[in-house]
């Protein structure tokens, strides 16, 4: 192979990859997830959109529908306090798409976040080992 041809090739590939980290950069961006991410670190998180797993969504349904026998009321309305003292909405009977979004922490915590038509309602933090529900602001549950 002649040096012109393998300078060819590299200089492609460079190009290739260019391309490819501009592509990247742009779908993060636009991604829409990205105003979840800027809501859960301005209390000091750095969490990107690649971080979330989607573990679930429903159309033309309301978050207070799809906790309906996963939670009492009385762990319902504790999570959503929780939510609205980190400035969250806690909106749970806005219909829309809803979709579940979970962010393995460590170990032992998970982030849960309920978005409604992309825009964060409720959000906290489950310790796995317990059950616990806490503020993402650090405060442990009362």
């Amino acid at each position: 192979m002649s040096s012109a041809t393998k300078r060819a090739l590299l200089i492609t590939a460079a190009v290739i990859l260019v391309l490819a980290a501009v592509w990247r950069v742009i779908i993060d961006v636009r991604s829409p997830l990205r105003s979840v991410c800027e809501s859960v670190n301005r209390f000091g998180y750095s969490v990107s959109p690649d971080d979330f797993f989607l573990q679930g969504y429903g159309d033309n349904t309301c978050i207070r529908d799809i906790l309906a026998g996963e939670l009492t009321d009385e762990e319902t309305e504790h999570i959503v306090s929780l939510s609205q003292e980190c400035g969250f909405g806690g909106d749970i009977e806005k219909t829309g798409r809803i979709e579940l979004l979970l962010w393995q922490m460590d170990e032992d915590r998970v982030m849960i976040i309920y978005t409604a038509d992309g825009i964060p309602e409720l959000v906290f933090i489950e310790t796995v080992s317990t059950g616990a529900a806490s503020g993402i602001d650090g405060r442990a549950a009362q």
